[in-house]
């Protein structure tokens, strides 16, 4: 049975959570890291201050990637930290181009979380590790619950939540080997979904006056609508890409 905070590795056995850091795919001084949907670059640009490592950011955002640029330059990492337009579909990067790869709560708005997998193990050098957030469907849900979860995941331009138990079968099939599964949905779904419903509630006025009309309709739940979603789960995993084929 499943216990709240429990950890999943290759072999499926689990252990009671520890906590990540940046240690687990290796940052340190001389690697270079790709971030993969990284937003206005804060994780990134704090990677490079705590461990002096090179980061590369990517994002289909191009207000996104001059923020970003414009903040790391404020930062004083911007010989360390760069940031570009790019598609995590297909990556402009060499094979075996980076030490480490990480995906903060990007790969669950790919198309195709299979082939954005695939994608960053080809860029990833061979011992390299990759560290990735995601959703995931943690209860069954039912027939009656399942359209309003994927109206609103598509509201937030989020996929249908991926499969705990598969997620090792996933990443072997796109050339990476699962060295960590861990579920850390009692310590962050539950709070980010409260705190985001009181954040809009008392800044709703603010937002409407912010953003375009199009987009606040979009992000304004429904009369009635209630944002938490038991049925999801989120996980932290991390991988390796093996030495030899």
């Amino acid at each position: 049975m499943e216990q709240p905070g429990g950890q999943h590795h290759a072999g499926g056995r689990r252990r009671p959570a520890h906590r990540h850091d940046d240690r687990a795919v290796g940052h340190r001084r001389g690697s270079r890291v790709l971030d993969i949907g990284c937003g206005f670059g804060g994780p990134a640009i704090r990677l490079a201050q705590k461990t002096g490592a090179e980061v590369v950011g990517i994002s289909v955002s191009r207000k996104q990637v001059e923020k970003a640029n414009e903040l790391a330059e404020a930062a004083g990492v911007s010989g360390k930290v760069t940031f570009q337009y790019g598609d995590a579909m297909d990556l402009v990067f060499d094979d075996g181009s980076f030490d480490a790869i990480w995906m903060l709560e990007s790969v669950m708005q790919m198309p195709d979380r299979a082939a954005a997998l695939a994608e960053a193990a080809r860029v990833l050098r061979p011992g390299g590790r990759l560290a990735l957030t995601d959703n995931y469907e943690r209860e069954e849900i039912s027939e009656e619950r399942r359209p309003v979860i994927e109206n609103i995941l598509q509201r937030y331009l989020t996929q249908p939540p991926a499969s705990f138990e598969t997620y090792p079968a996933m990443l072997r099939q796109a050339g990476l080997r699962c060295t960590e599964l861990l579920d850390v949905s009692e310590s962050t779904t539950k709070q980010s979904v409260r705190r985001l419903g009181e954040a809009m509630a008392q800044n709703m006025e603010q937002l409407a006056s912010k953003v375009d009309p199009e987009v606040f309709n979009k992000l304004k739940p429904a009369e009635g609508e209630n944002m938490e979603m038991p049925e999801l789960g989120y996980l932290i995993a991390t991988a390796r890409r093996p030495e030899t084929a």
